[in-house]
């Protein structure tokens, strides 16, 4: 059976990670003349069994794919043989037999057993005339291997399953190294498992290991539990370390830099106006290794500096500071590096994975870190960061401050959490998410994030999720457009839960992890399903509660929205006639409303309706504009983002400079260096910016007065 033919309840996640990975990794790599006879799933199960003995090789001669893909000689007359590797020294020699499965179920047999064996027989006699042409390169070292006193040769078994043999199997394997080693340890055998393979593949996927150096002077240490170091030291070396190597510094922080903040616009103008006091302002740095070495320039002694050569970094607490230190050098070095930093160094070694988790919260509690925060601690999140990566190609971002893929190359948690709380047999989660994303994150027996979590959904799911949610998202805008007042407002205040009966009724709890679902007749769905979703909605609300009831009370009430949705739910899924809305809940045929104009910026830093660094992106809003700025805006990505400061007049930091300018006037600054010489006189700044790509600044203003207006 192919792994299109399985569930997956029959494909284990090692299959699923696997199989993709080697057939992207060896395309090109292995002879495959010899298949093009067969169906596209016959061709590719053998491509995949060649595939995995590529895979042995490497894991067990550190080669690379290239390498690993010339040593493959299976085929016919193979003479049991799948794959060949020699050692640069020439006396050590790996002989590969593998066998793939799609259920992760691999097994070898005493026949095939009996074979590899003979196979070997005919190396060990030079007579390599009898295998196939693909042999032929290794040829000149085999004969050399085979005159070395010091050969040792290594029957690879490579097996997409367990690492268990038959006790016929292990007697063949044992006999043949009896009969080879009467004179000394010749031969031998290894078994390399699906486990094997799908840790080499996690492996390929590991960031390189962050190794910097520190000069410290007025130091401390302490020598146990863990070796520790703590001191002075000047932040040209902390400005290095991220040159270097980047976000790759906070790979065990709750979250990465959170970019250009107000807090970290302040720690940068410290650096570049009072280097001096830079010091006693900053709470310092923290970072987790895996060893320190201390090097001594001058003399070893207390009141001497050393200099520590710290492996496996990670900085657990002051990523902004890092973050600020290297914008700053980058901008004016001469002044910035007159400052100094406090540096914490923590060795953890082997107890690592014990105790990085406790230090990186106990850290991080001091300061401004939300529940969301320290999710990026849970091994769940990196588990299905994996799975993105390797099931579906596709990005998973789950630490703030790093930047959302874009929407077709993956999502992030945030996205995740909103569309699995939309999926979720109750709605009481789409309310909560309605309400406040960060209610996601609460723990305990009725918190959402172990209900969402707990038992780690699949990229698979996740991602399917995510694309309703989007299409749902999609859908309700048209139909905002269509609406007015009261209804237009239920689209809005209602799209969570408009979502959450989509999924309800699509009724996909099961399929959405099947690999070999027919996906795209359901997202062709979703539009028709939201009308009808909405068109309900608005009926039941209205009936149940009034048509002048406030619809805040209604879209935050759980015990309301779960009795909604049975009504509607019940509607939908009988087919009954979608209701006709009254006629004033269409946009008047003519004479339209004209919008009003609300102070944006001093309306939304009033309601508190975004915090401070919240990332924005620049929008133009007609062709001609786009067309005037997008290339000089496509040199650097940096110049058409900024971030949110919750300032009534200077709203807007941008990245590209890091000033700080109101949200028309970084427009006209954009327009001015851009060259856009037939640009308006007047421009409206808040409509050029949006933090989500769908509502600008003064969306979010006009959204702000409506729900004043209406509890007013």
């Amino acid at each position: 059976m192919s792994a299109q033919q399985q569930g997956p309840s029959s494909l284990p996640t090692q299959v699923r990670h696997v199989r993709p990975a080697l057939l992207k990794d060896y395309a090109g790599l292995i002879y495959e003349d010899d298949l093009k006879g067969y169906d596209r799933i016959g061709r590719e199960n053998r491509f995949l069994s060649r595939a995995l003995a590529a895979s042995a090789v490497r894991l067990v001669t550190g080669c690379d794919h290239e390498t690993a893909g010339r040593a493959v000689i299976d085929g016919e007359d193979d003479q049991g043989i799948d794959g060949v590797a020699v050692g640069e020294n020439s006396r050590d020699v790996w002989l590969v037999q593998a066998k793939w499965s799609d259920s992760g179920k691999a097994k070898i047999d005493k026949g095939e057993a009996l074979k590899f064996v003979d196979g070997l027989r005919l190396i060990d006699q030079r007579d390599f005339e009898r295998f196939n042409e693909r042999l032929t390169p290794h040829v000149a070292q085999l004969d050399a291997a085979m005159g070395d006193p010091r050969l040792r040769i290594t029957l690879v078994v490579a097996l997409m399953g367990a690492r268990d043999l038959s006790d016929a199997v292990t007697e063949v394997l044992e006999r043949a190294c009896t009969e080879m080693n009467t004179l000394g340890p010749v031969l031998s055998y290894r078994v390399v498992t699906a486990a094997d393979v799908h840790q080499q593949l996690r492996q390929d996927l590991a960031p390189d290991p962050v190794n910097v150096t520190a000069t410290m002077s007025g130091w401390i240490r302490r020598g146990t539990p863990f070796e520790a170091w703590q001191g002075t030291v000047a932040v040209r070396d902390v400005a290095a370390w991220y040159a270097a190597y980047g976000d790759a510094l906070y790979e065990d922080n709750v979250r990465n830099s959170l970019g250009l903040t107000r807090i970290n616009s302040g720690i940068k103008e410290t650096l570049l106006t009072e280097p001096e006091n830079f010091w006693y302002f900053n709470n310092g740095i923290t970072v987790l290794c895996d060893a320190i070495e201390p090097q001594w320039p001058g003399r070893r002694m207390p009141n001497e500096p050393v200099r520590l050569a710290l492996d496996g970094v990670s900085v657990v607490n002051g990523a902004q500071t890092v973050t600020a230190i290297h914008e700053a050098m980058a901008q004016h070095p001469d002044q910035a590096e007159n400052a100094d930093v406090t540096v914490r160094a923590i060795s953890l070694g082997t107890e690592r994975p014990v105790y990085a988790k406790r230090v990186t919260e106990t850290t991080n509690t001091q300061n401004d870190v939300s529940q969301r925060d320290f999710i990026a601690l849970e091994p769940a999140q990196a588990e299905i960061r994996e799975d993105f990566l390797l099931s579906l190609g596709k990005t998973y971002v789950y630490k703030r401050g790093e930047p959302d893929p874009a929407p077709e190359a993956g999502c992030s948690v945030v996205h995740a959490a909103t569309a699995l709380a939309c999926a979720h047999r109750s709605p009481e989660l789409a309310v909560r998410a309605s309400e406040d994303t960060d209610l996601l994150w609460e723990r305990g027996s009725s918190g959402a994030y172990p209900r969402l979590f707990g038992e780690v959904p699949t990229a698979l799911r996740i991602w399917r999720s995510v694309e309703i949610r989007r299409g749902v998202g999609a859908a309700l805008e048209v139909e905002r457009r269509r609406l007015h007042g009261r209804a237009a407002d239920i689209a809005r205040r209602g799209d969570l839960l408009v979502t959450h009966l989509v999924f309800r009724h699509l009724g996909l709890e099961e399929e959405l992890d099947e690999p070999d679902l027919h996906w795209q007749p359901t997202l062709d769905r979703l539009a028709e399903l939201t009308a009808t979703a909405l068109s309900w909605l608005i009926h039941h609300v209205d009936a149940e509660y009034g048509r002048n009831s406030f619809l805040s009370n209604t879209f935050t009430d759980e015990t309301r929205c779960k009795h909604l949705s049975k009504l509607v739910l019940e509607d939908m899924d009988r087919g009954g006639t979608v209701p006709v809305l009254p006629v004033d809940y269409r946009p008047p045929a003519k004479h339209k409303r004209k919008q009003r104009r609300p102070n944006a910026v001093p309306t939304l830093v009033s309601a508190g309706r975004l915090a401070d660094g919240t990332p924005l992106v620049f929008q133009p809003k007609s062709s001609t504009e786009t067309a005037a700025v997008r290339a000089w805006l496509d040199e650097d990505a940096r110049r058409g983002r900024a971030t949110w400061v919750n300032d009534r007049v200077k709203c807007l930091l941008w990245t590209y400079d890091g000033n700080a300018y109101s949200a028309s006037g970084l427009v006209t600054k954009i327009w001015e260096l851009a060259g856009y010489e037939k640009s308006p006189v007047a421009v409206q700044g808040p409509s050029r910016w949006t933090s989500d790509g769908v509502n600008t600044l003064w969306d979010l203003a006009l959204q702000v007065l409506d729900d004043k207006n209406e509890q007013g």
